[in-house]
């Protein structure tokens, strides 16, 4: 919320593209006035999903969302084409194994030849974890990382520091911005093809006032550039 406020903090990170959750679709145009431009889907036009680009990069929708925000946009860098799952896990009804990571799973089972037309890059708030997965029987966090993994995409967390799912030391979101209630909720997903250069996860001291998410930052090469 409140982008436009926050907008120096994110553009200090130099984003070539910026996954954000829980923006108005007014911050596309705010951010254009930075040099970024911007898709947003939603249905709360003060509340959703939003991924931003730097210039020389170009961004478009794929298709119409896969589900509530499971959303497919097509990419272009340095001549490389690859597409980008933008996540944003939300509740989609009242039965609880459908709800966060049940739609991004469902999503990704329906949706399972789209992996196969460019390299994919999965990144977004998930709302999940492994702790997590007897709330989602047959649906939960780790069966979606199977699936992924069956696409040829990798954690780039957990690669880059050789943690395994569930027992990450660096948390990504503090609930009601506590810092003594810390999660690792936010993923990027890579294809294992591409070379990670480095993952850096923001600190509480440094984002705590901005959000109750800290942001996830993935540096890779493809195509020889990064």
């Amino acid at each position: 919320m409140a982008l436009a406020r926050k907008a120096p903090s994110l553009l200090a990170l130099q984003p070539d593209i910026a996954v954000v959750q829980e923006c108005s679709k007014k911050s596309v145009d705010d951010l254009q006035s930075h040099g970024f431009s911007g898709l947003w889907f939603g249905a709360n036009l003060n509340k959703g999903l939003a991924v931003f680009c730097s210039k020389g990069l170009m961004l478009q929708a794929a298709d119409e969302p896969f589900g509530k925000w499971v959303v497919p946009v097509r990419g272009q860098w340095a001549g490389v084409d690859f597409n980008l799952l933008a996540v944003w896990a939300c509740p989609v009804g009242t039965k609880q194994a459908d709800n966060y990571i049940g739609e991004v799973h469902r999503c990704l089972v329906k949706h399972r030849g789209w992996f196969s037309k460019s390299p994919v890059v999965a990144a977004g708030d998930f709302n999940s974890n492994v702790q997590w997965d007897a709330n989602h029987p047959g649906r939960n966090h780790t069966e979606v990382v199977r699936l992924l993994a069956g696409h040829g995409l990798a954690g780039a967390y957990h690669t880059h520091h050789e943690e395994k799912q569930g027992a990450e030391t660096r948390p990504t979101y503090y609930f009601y911005r506590h810092q003594d209630k810390p999660f690792h909720i936010d993923y990027v997903f890579v294809p294992k093809a591409w070379q990670l250069e480095s993952v850096e996860v923001g600190s509480f001291r440094e984002w705590g006032h901005l959000s109750d998410h800290v942001p996830v930052v993935v540096d890779v090469t493809i195509g020889g550039d990064q």
